[in-house]
């Protein structure tokens, strides 16, 4: 891991603000959460900047809490970093630093609102591609590898998804303009997809960044192997592969290794089945050439 890496983290799991107290001066927050299993995300940004460590959920989820000097720190000196939340970051910075005791519950009030629109800003110029270790951070903060399997020819279809608020899209955007994929809304968020069953697309996008990921690395070495060795056509031990993966990825010491174990098990001689799309395309273009 590295500032690049926990600046996607940030940009995907993050949360920027400024706290407004009535007799007091604003001070910044920063906050990071992510599921209990992976704090190591959490307690590397904790030795980098400082802050603590809190339960939430029974335990079941963690939240680094940052404020004031180890906040201001974080801000500085990942806003550069930042493809999402660089320029609240600065913006909060700026407002913090140019402002006085919150007297009256008025000043409290507007001092919330001027965070409020900041934080809902969208961004105006993005990267031609996103930076490598970013993308890392991006996607083990918010994305999720699965695979389905045909039902009538067995072949595995891996993909993967990443979840997307409303105002933070223009990540999701930028992974779609550069790699392809399909964006819908998802209930009041966006979701994105990218399917990764073509081998020259999975070791196109996955060799781009996937040795800096640390949270889903074996699911990208896992997917990555296959890619290289020809085809997903063994669907169910892709599949199951992909499962164990995701569900020992906490405990793995060494991902990689455990991907490359899952890789012998999957069959990659399965003969590739006749596809009748042709057929299919021929019948469609003679339907349309019927009179009306």
């Amino acid at each position: 891991m590295n500032e690049k890496y926990l600046a996607g983290f940030i940009d995907a799991d993050g949360h920027l603000s400024a706290r407004a107290r009535k007799g007091a001066r604003p001070d910044l927050e920063l906050s990071i959460a992510q599921r209990a299993e992976y704090r190591d995300v959490l307690d590397y940004a904790q030795r980098l900047f400082g802050g603590a460590i809190r339960e939430k959920f029974e335990g079941r989820h963690l939240e680094l809490q940052m404020r004031c000097g180890p906040a201001r720190k974080a801000m500085e000196r990942l806003k550069k970093y930042m493809v999402l939340k660089g320029h609240h970051a600065e913006q909060l910075l700026s407002l913090v630093k140019g402002s006085d005791i919150l007297r009256t519950d008025e000043d409290v009030r507007a001092f919330r609102e001027q965070v409020k629109a900041i934080r809902h800003q969208g961004i105006e110029t993005l990267p031609n591609f996103p930076p490598r270790a970013w993308l890392a951070g991006y996607v083990d903060g918010d994305g999720s590898f699965s695979a389905k399997v045909c039902s009538k020819t067995g072949y595995a279809y891996p993909r993967l998804a990443i979840l997307a608020a409303p105002n933070y899209t223009a990540g999701i955007e930028l992974i779609q303009k550069c790699f392809g994929g399909k964006i819908w809304q998802n209930g009041d968020n966006f979701q994105y997809s990218l399917q990764l069953s073509q081998p020259s697309k999975a070791k196109q996008f996955l060799g781009y960044f996937s040795k800096h990921l640390y949270v889903k690395k074996g699911q990208a070495y896992f997917l990555s192997g296959c890619a290289k060795a020809g085809n997903f056509r063994d669907g169910k031990a892709v599949n199951d592969a992909i499962k164990a993966l995701n569900a020992q990825q906490h405990r793995l010491s060494d991902p990689t290794s455990k991907a490359a174990t899952l890789i012998k098990t999957v069959n990659f001689d399965i003969q590739k089945k006749p596809c009748n799309w042709v057929g299919r395309d021929k019948m469609k273009r003679q339907s349309n050439l019927q009179p009306v």
